[in-house]
């Protein structure tokens, strides 16, 4: 079967069960259980190498449970000391950026970047917390006192 005949099977198929589906929920209405497992993404951005090469994405997601996360996805970063995930209150700080200066400025401290510094890490995010206070998520590093990468959030 060619993938244009697989592809249009798939599609009547699809237009069927959805046909019958509605018909059979109302037929057994007391025996079915609606199941939603939809996050809302609050903010997507692309991380942005400052003082170390980079790539990957920052989403900020509420859970069906309520809660919140930061998600770093896809990363690929050198590997550095006491790397940390923060929120950050300002635009990405640029790499000629004061410690001090940076820490001056406010953020939330989401947690330590685990070795092997690539793929998918998941940070809550406290309950309660305002994030139209962030503007920005950062991996900083702590011991260097400079900020390898960067996602404006809107």
């Amino acid at each position: 079967m060619n993938i244009k005949k697989s592809i249009a099977a798939l599609i009547v198929a699809s237009s069927f069960a959805a046909a019958i589906v509605p018909n059979a929920l109302i037929a057994n209405a007391q025996t079915v259980q609606t199941v939603t497992t939809v996050e809302t993404v609050l903010n997507f951005a692309k991380l942005n190498s400052v003082a170390a090469p980079t790539t990957g994405t920052i989403a900020i997601v509420k859970k069906t449970d309520g809660s919140t996360v930061l998600r770093v996805q896809n990363l690929k970063t050198e590997v550095g000391p006491d790397l940390h995930v923060y929120l950050y209150g300002a635009a990405t700080p640029n790499k000629d950026a004061k410690p001090a200066a940076v820490k001056a400025v406010k953020y939330l401290d989401l947690g330590k970047l685990p070795a092997p510094f690539s793929g998918y890490y998941e940070y809550n995010v406290p309950a309660n917390t305002d994030l139209s206070q962030f503007k920005s998520a950062i991996i900083w590093c702590d011991v260097a006192g400079v900020t390898f990468a960067g996602a404006s959030l809107n």
